[in-house]
């Protein structure tokens, strides 16, 4: 039987499972779309998760490595949204310079492919 100051081990592994999820959704799911896959929601509901598990894990003593998975988590899921959220606000229009370095902004669907190739590092 686990002791109750055990961390929450079950609902952090869920919790992971659910940033992956979320991310693949979040870089696969076209930008006019998003809102009606209910991705908001499910993304505002993980964080409410993360936010009560970081708390709850905190507050034991040595979890350090706990607290670390869950921020993990939720990065992963944040990388997707500013991957996502690039995307919408960039102009589509390949060749235009960015920022004055003379080299062109890379396409949206490039945005998205290579935050989707360094998915696999985290799974």
């Amino acid at each position: 039987m686990p002791r109750t100051s055990d961390p929450p081990i079950a609902r952090i592994a869920a919790l992971e499972r659910d940033a992956d999820a979320l991310r693949r959704a979040f870089l696969t799911t076209p930008v006019f779309a998003l809102d009606d896959h209910g991705l908001q929601t499910r993304f505002e509901e993980f964080g409410r998760t993360a936010l009560a598990l970081f708390r709850e894990t905190t507050r034991l003593d040595g979890n350090e490595q706990v607290a670390q998975r869950i921020e993990a988590a939720y990065h992963r899921v944040h990388e997707a949204l500013q991957a996502v959220a690039t995307i919408a606000l960039s102009d589509t229009a390949t060749g235009i310079p960015a920022h004055g370095n003379g080299r062109a902004k890379p396409s949206p669907h490039d945005l998205r492919q290579s935050v989707i190739r360094r998915d696999t590092q985290f799974s």
